[in-house]
């Protein structure tokens, strides 16, 4: 492979663009000739961006550099949650857009836009933002750490194909993950055949408030003296954060985002692990009402997202939790669900397995073109 003629700095091919700044006031129901949507950090998802649960602000807030173009980098800059911190999707859409205060655009000039895009989908790039990252409670990004930035740059030619060799394998990971997907729906739609709608309970099943049920507890801060490579896993609002050196909880238990873009979020843990304060987990079952895999997957579709508070960063507290009621179907119908559910699992294992070689061989060429 030919050599980079050059190292530069994203200020020498790029400029930042600075978010969105609003109001509640300045929020509205829906879109239309006064309003534009508003991208925040929840829709960057796996290096790409989703348009689940947007807002929509008042155009009278948006200057016109701060629509969204074609190869602009939408970076989230400044999160409760350090895991968040960095995540970054370029935007390749004919929709009228804009982002909020706690993101950031980086326009590059035309000819590097594709090949910037891809940098920032690098484990390097995200390790320096690691390293960069301050804040005691907010976790920021500097200006001055995005423009100091390097990358290699290689001639036109090598640079379009890089792209493209890293392009293609993007879309084969994406196409096992959208394989895992389908799962996850097959999952889902045996559910609402077995159980209905949880929130309205269609089937009639006995039904218990949350305090009754569950012994909700907040995670604990993780001193960054303890947070490693490798060892106890470290669960926050959207999985694994990092690794440490004991467990806060050695049972099974279900972790909901607490704070930031994955509030509400939903997710099993079966081993022993710590919990950051971004999450809620639940620290007893206090009956014996439930199997755990169809507790997991009935928490998911009770969306407690709609909880949040947004009037600040995303948050959720324990009293909606406790004082909403679930339904508590036969035990012996739950436990079908669950054997449905393992079943399942083994079949995306083995996507899962083709997944973790493509992400590796992945990796391998990000370091060869950035590192």
């Amino acid at each position: 492979m030919q050599k980079a003629l050059n190292t530069l700095k994203i200020k020498d091919i790029a400029k930042q663009i600075r978010g969105v700044s609003y109001k509640p006031e300045d929020l509205r129901e829906t879109l239309d000739d006064t309003s534009v949507i508003l991208l925040r950090a929840n829709n960057i998802y796996n290096g790409k961006i989703n348009f689940k649960d947007v807002v929509y602000v008042d155009i009278s807030r948006v200057s016109q550099e701060q629509y969204l173009r074609k190869g602009d980098v939408l970076i989230c800059t400044s999160s409760g949650s350090k895991e968040l911190v960095g995540k970054a999707a370029s935007f390749e859409f004919d929709i009228k857009c804009t982002f909020g205060a706690f993101c950031k655009v980086v326009r590059p000039r035309t000819e590097y836009a594709k090949y910037i895009g891809k940098f920032f989908q690098s484990s390097i790039y995200r390790k320096k933002i690691a390293d960069l990252s301050i804040g005691a409670n907010i976790n920021n990004i500097r200006n001055e750490h995005i423009d100091a930035l390097r990358l290699k740059i290689y001639d036109f030619n090598t640079n379009k194909k890089i792209v493209s060799e890293i392009s293609k394998l993007q879309k084969l990971i994406e196409l096992r993950r959208r394989e895992v997907e389908k799962l996850d729906y097959l999952v889902q739609a045996r559910f609402v055949e077995m159980f209905g709608d949880p929130i309205t309970n269609e089937k009639k099943f006995l039904c218990k408030d949350g305090k009754s049920l569950f012994a909700f507890s907040s995670g604990k801060f993780l001193d960054e003296s303890r947070r490693m490579a490798e060892g106890v896993p470290v669960y926050g609002g959207n999985g694994i954060a990092w690794y440490t050196d004991n467990a806060l909880i050695e049972k099974p238990t279900v972790v909901i985002g607490r704070v930031g873009a994955y509030c509400g979020n939903v997710r099993m843990v079966t081993e022993a692990a710590w919990i950051t304060d971004n999450a809620i987990y639940i620290k007893e079952l206090k009956t014996n009402d439930f199997n755990l895999n169809f507790l997991y997957e009935l928490m998911q579709y009770m969306n407690f997202a709609r909880f949040a508070d947004y009037s600040g960063q995303p948050k959720i507290t324990q009293k909606p939790l406790e004082t909403l009621d679930y339904i508590v179907p036969p035990i012996n119908l739950q436990n079908q669900f669950a054997a449905f559910v393992a079943q399942t699992d083994k079949s995306k294992a083995v996507i899962q397995k083709s997944i973790d070689e493509l992400q590796i061989l992945f990796d391998s060429l990000m370091q060869k073109y950035f590192g």
